[in-house]
């Protein structure tokens, strides 16, 4: 470790960039997909609509609801102080002061 760089840090978030920078609007993209197979709006070779698949509906909802969880949960992390001093709720790791 240098004495005025923290690789191991830089390497943290390095990862953790890549995983919300990246991984997140591609499983957003996935549910997108899987939704739009689900309901239908993918035509086949004769150009017709294909049938309703409910189980792939309900999937591309769960993949939604995730990166939902995963975004609301990142905002929180971030404003864990600010919500401990004003309101009194320590979460995600936040202390008293």
């Amino acid at each position: 470790m240098s004495e005025w760089f923290n690789y191991d840090a830089a390497g943290k978030i390095l990862v953790f960039g890549l995983l919300v920078g990246a991984a997140l609007p591609a499983l957003f993209a996935i549910g997108t997909r899987v939704n739009a197979v689900g309901v239908g709006a993918t035509a086949s070779a004769d150009g017709t609509a294909g049938p309703r698949r409910p189980l792939l509906i309900a999937l591309s909802w769960m993949i939604f609801l995730l990166v939902v969880v995963v975004a609301v949960i990142g905002v929180l992390f971030i404003a864990r102080d600010f919500l401990g001093h004003h309101f009194g709720w320590y979460l995600l790791g936040a202390k008293p002061k």
